[in-house]
């Protein structure tokens, strides 16, 4: 039989109305979050500055009737970060306008979601990566009803799709922590088929957080000192 974590029975009843699209997907609640999401702290894991640019969406969907956030794992035979899960995103083009663009290219690319049924709310800070860019991203809702089948999934790029309930995100019981070596211990999230972790899982830690009081989440991005070895 399944057993309901400590943090659902600790919600109880509020449980099923804090994560309902009621509740999170109504425009005073969104333009609130955007709002938050704006201001997240500068995420660094270089000190150097990356000339090239990507932007990601957030992609914030209803998909088995939970409000979900939506996933890919890239194909396991690309350069980089190959089997490792992203969120819908890439490199900046010079026919792209703004990185919002890039976002919104790469998602209908990637899963074949429309530009109009993609609403932007709004943009978190740049974020810089381990590698040679720097990452925007883009906090945006789908408006069409979404399902599996529906999409249209670039398997050139794309080895896998799915999404993964805000609540199940939030449940402590599904997170772990990760130590990076610049002293940031960052939230890794299991809720799902594969481990979100690294860049997308800071990514989803701020914008889990740019919903709170909303929604219950309650982690922290840890900056913690290295610790050098002395050696005689």
């Amino acid at each position: 039989m399944y057993k309901l974590s400590p943090f659902l029975r600790r919600l109880g009843n509020r449980n099923s109305s804090m994560f309902s699209v009621e509740n999170v997907l109504n425009e005073e609640n969104l333009k609130r979050a955007a709002s938050k999401f704006a201001n997240m702290p500068t995420i660094r894991f270089q000190t150097h500055e990356p000339s090239k640019k990507a932007a990601v969406l957030i992609p914030l969907c209803v998909i088995n009737q939970k409000v979900s956030l939506l996933y890919t794992l890239r194909a396991p035979h690309l350069k980089s970060h190959r089997g490792q899960v992203s969120f819908p995103g890439g490199m900046f083009d010079d026919k792209d306008k703004r990185l919002e663009n890039t976002a919104i290219r790469e998602t209908k690319e990637e899963l074949g979601i429309n530009e109009s049924d993609i609403r932007v709310w709004g943009r978190g800070k740049l974020i810089v990566t381990g590698t040679d860019k720097c990452v925007l991203p883009i906090m945006g809702e789908i408006k069409t009803h979404l399902t599996y089948k529906s999409l249209k999934v670039n398997k050139d790029e794309v080895g896998d799709v799915f999404a993964v309930p805000l609540q199940d995100l939030c449940d402590p019981q599904f997170i772990r922590y990760t130590q990076f070596r610049r002293g940031y211990s960052i939230p890794v999230f299991l809720a799902g088929p594969y481990r979100i972790w690294g860049v997308t899982a800071a990514i989803t830690h701020e914008f889990l957080k740019s919903l709170s009081p909303t929604i219950t989440y309650n982690n922290e991005v840890v900056i913690m000192p290295n610790v050098r070895r002395k050696i005689n």
